[in-house]
C-alpha cells in the first residue's frame, strides 16, 4: 500500500504529492480580501469624510483581530483621530491583502466594521429611513408593479404577512451594515428604494 508523501508545498498553495513513483498535483486557490470585495475597499486618498467616520467607529469599538497596526490606531483615535490615520490605512491595506477565509472569521469582522463601504455608508447615513417612517406603506410597496424588489432576501420579506413593515425594517436594518457589493448589487439595489428616506 503506498503513501502519500508532500514533495513540494509552495507559498503558492501548489502541493506535489508522490505516490509511489506517480506524482499528482494539487492546487489550493486562495481568494484575498481585496479580490472578492473590491468595490468595497476604502480610497485612502479620497474618501476623507469615511475614514474619519470608520475612525470614530473605531474609537469607540473593538478590534476583533490581531492586526496590530489597527490596534495601534484605535489608541490613537482616542486621543486624535488625525493622529490614527496612518496606522489605520496600513492596517486596512494588510487586512485588503489577507486570504478571505470567512465571513464569520475575527479578520472579516474588522473589514466589515472598520476598512469597508457598507451598503449604509454608499446610500448616505442622512438618507437612510429611521423608525419615524411609514414602514407599513413602504411594505405595501414590495407588492406593488414597479417597485417590486430585486433580491431573493427582500423578495421573502415581501411574501410575508407583516403588513405592518416591521419585517421590512428589520431587514434595511441588517442590510445597511454589509459589505457594499457594488452599484449592480440587487441588495444594494432594493435598499436604495426601499430604505431611503422620502423626504
Amino acid at each position: 500500500m503506498s503513501k502519500l508523501v508532500p514533495v513540494i508545498a509552495g507559498i503558492t498553495g501548489t502541493t506535489i504529492i508522490g505516490t509511489g513513483g506517480t506524482y499528482l498535483l494539487l492546487t489550493q486557490n486562495t481568494t484575498t480580501i481585496k479580490g472578492k470585495f473590491e468595490k468595497a475597499l476604502i480610497d485612502f486618498t479620497k474618501d476623507t469624510t469615511l475614514i474619519t467616520a470608520k475612525l470614530n467607529k473605531l474609537k469607540d469599538g473593538t478590534v476583533n483581530s490581531d492586526i496590530q497596526k489597527l490596534k495601534n490606531a484605535q489608541t490613537k483615535a482616542k486621543t486624535d483621530v488625525n493622529s490614527a490615520k496612518e496606522d489605520f490605512q496600513k492596517a486596512c491595506e494588510e487586512i485588503y491583502k489577507s486570504t478571505f477565509d470567512k465571513k464569520e472569521s475575527p479578520l472579516f469582522k474588522d473589514f466589515k466594521e472598520y476598512c469597508s463601504w457598507n451598503v449604509k455608508d454608499k446610500v448616505g447615513d442622512t438618507s437612510w429611513a429611521d423608525g419615524s417612517a411609514t414602514w407599513n406603506t413602504r411594505f405595501n410597496k414590495l407588492n406593488q408593479n414597479g417597485t417590486k424588489p430585486l433580491s431573493s432576501s427582500l423578495k421573502k420579506v415581501a411574501k410575508g404577512s407583516n403588513t405592518n413593515g416591521t419585517e421590512l425594517q428589520k431587514w434595511c436594518n441588517d442590510i445597511a451594515v454589509e459589505v457594499f457589493g457594488g452599484d449592480d448589487d440587487l441588495e444594494f439595489k432594493d435598499a436604495k428604494e426601499h430604505c431611503k428616506r422620502t423626504n
